[in-house]
């Protein structure tokens, strides 16, 4: 009995933990959160877009060199057919408020304070960032800096 009780709890510890990948070609959650003012805001926002979904952290030290280009090929690039939202993975707000200060983006910046977000985008790594289609379905994930070359193919590629 104590051997079946062990291993239902292992079961329902592990069924509660899991977080589910998403593929290529699926729907992205319609996630929703606060930006950096602390707006309610959600990601279906922005149907009818290519999205990139851009999570960094302060601490990261590339997210840090590559912010001022972000920033420059962001200013080229927006627009209707696209649109990029960073999301500070897991961080207090006042990192988000810093840095913000520090580098004055354009683009919005999203909290992710539960990790709630970075937990279902399966974040291991920073900067990770996700394309998502005009009609919500992932496109691409790119580990590691992404320029702005990159980010105009996956523009072309997948506006509507």
């Amino acid at each position: 009995m104590k051997t079946a009780y062990i291993f239902f709890l292992f079961l329902f510890l592990v069924a509660c933990g899991k977080v589910e990948k998403i593929a290529k070609g699926e729907e992205v959650p319609d996630i929703q959160t606060v930006d950096r003012n602390g707006k309610a805001v959600k990601l279906s926002d922005y149907r009818g877009k290519v999205v990139m979904l851009y999570f960094w952290a302060d601490f990261c030290p590339t997210c840090q060199k590559e912010f001022p280009a972000t920033q420059a090929y962001y200013e080229k690039l927006k627009g209707n057919d696209f649109e990029l939202l960073a999301i500070n993975a897991g961080e207090a707000s006042q990192a988000t408020k810093k840095f913000y200060n520090k580098y004055q983006p354009t683009f919005p910046m999203w909290l992710d304070t539960t990790q709630n977000i970075s937990k279902t985008f399966e974040i291991k790594e920073l900067p990770t960032n996700f394309f998502v289609t005009p009609d919500g379905k992932l496109a691409r994930k790119i580990t590691g800096f992404v320029g702005e070359n990159q980010v105009k193919i996956m523009i072309e590629q997948n506006k509507k």
